[in-house]
This record gives C-alpha cells, structure tokens and sequence, in this order.
C-alpha cells in the first residue's frame, strides 16, 4: 500500500508563492505568474487563495504558528525552571529555536519578512511583534521566574533579555542572510558558547 502523502494543490501553491517570493520579492512576483510555475491556470489559483495578499497572509500565519512553537509552555516553566540551570535553560530554548527557525521554509519566509519589512507597514509591525517583542517577553520571563526564585543573580531582567535575543539576531542575521547557506555546526557551537559565556557571567550568583 503506498503510504506516500498526498500534496494538495493549495500546499503547492503555497510552496511554490515561498520560493519565489523569497527569491524575487513579494512584489516582484504576480498571481499568474504563481499559477504558471504550479502549472494551473491562473483561474484555479483563486480557489485557493482570494488574493495575493491572502496568500502572504496564510505565509505568515505559518511562520508565526512555527515560532510559537518554539517557546517553552508558560504552564510549568516555573517548576522547569527550579530543576535546571541557567545554562540547561538557555541551551533548551536556543535547541527548540534552531529545529524551527533552520527549517529551511521558515528560512526562506525569514528572508520574505525581512524584504518586505522595508516598504510594508504591517509587514514591519509583524517583524517587530513576532521577531523582536515576542522573544524578548518570553525571555525576560523566564529570566523573572529565575530571579524570584533565587535562582540568578540580581540582574535586570529586561536589559538581559534584551542583551542574550540580541545575539541570536545577530546570528541569525549573519547565517541567513549574508551567507548562501548556514553552518549549523558553526552556528550550535557559537551559540551553546554563547549561553555558557551568559550563564556564567550575567546571569550566575556571585558570577566570576
């Protein structure tokens, strides 16, 4: 029996919208010409998909529904947190990040959302919300439950949170986007350095 899934016709439109979109640029790229590379008459596109915009709107939905994923669940990060260390933390959360956000779909959206961000003002606020807020929230969370726990030092939680994303920005930036392909060995080795170096001596009581 073939066990082989099924891709329907909205899942290849949908793939074929992130590469060019990717490539070209969102507003470099025409419903029919989406249509064309599917190999579907422009017509049968819209059965799918309202509109452009509709389409974008289902990318980012995916996006967003992927980098949620890679947060810890607030409901027992409390307890998670008293029976593992800063470093055992940060390690997890970073872990979680890279299986999503190395994904290499989520890559290409990446680079959608950073084109787009430039001459698009919901796209930009999607930017700031999803890739800046959001990470730095969940951060600086879990950098409070620790401090009220006694866990770290007594840190300001906001500039730390602020300080830790910052760098994973930076690597992300450099890997994704400045870079034809990212060296995930490079990149867990840079990054898991980076939570010992933040561990040690930000966040540790009495840190050295």
């Amino acid at each position: 029996m073939d066990q082989t899934k099924t891709v329907s016709t909205k899942e290849i439109i949908f793939n074929v919208a992130v590469d060019l979109f990717s490539e070209k640029g969102y507003s470099n790229v025409s419903m029919r010409e989406i249509a064309h590379a599917v190999g579907i008459k422009a017509s049968s596109l819209y059965k799918h998909y309202e509109s452009k915009e509709d389409l974008l709107e289902s990318i980012f939905a995916f996006f967003k529904s992927n980098l949620d994923s890679t947060n810890l669940p607030v409901e027992g990060l409390e307890q998670y947190l008293r029976n593992v260390t800063p470093e055992e933390y940060l390690n997890q959360s970073f872990l979680m990040f890279k299986q999503v956000m190395w994904n290499p779909a989520i890559m290409k959206i990446a680079k959608i959302i950073n084109m787009e961000q430039q001459r698009n003002q919901s796209v930009r606020q999607f930017f700031a919300e999803e890739l800046i807020e959001k990470p730095f929230q969940i951060t600086k969370l879990g950098f409070d439950i620790m401090l009220e726990n006694g866990l770290i030092a007594p840190v300001d939680t906001a500039v730390a949170a602020e300080e830790y994303n910052a760098y994973i920005i930076y690597l992300y930036f450099e890997q994704n986007f400045l870079k034809d392909e990212p060296d995930m060995e490079e990149i867990e080795k840079r990054m898991l350095l980076h939570n010992r170096f933040f561990a040690n001596h930000i966040l540790r009581k009495g840190g050295k």
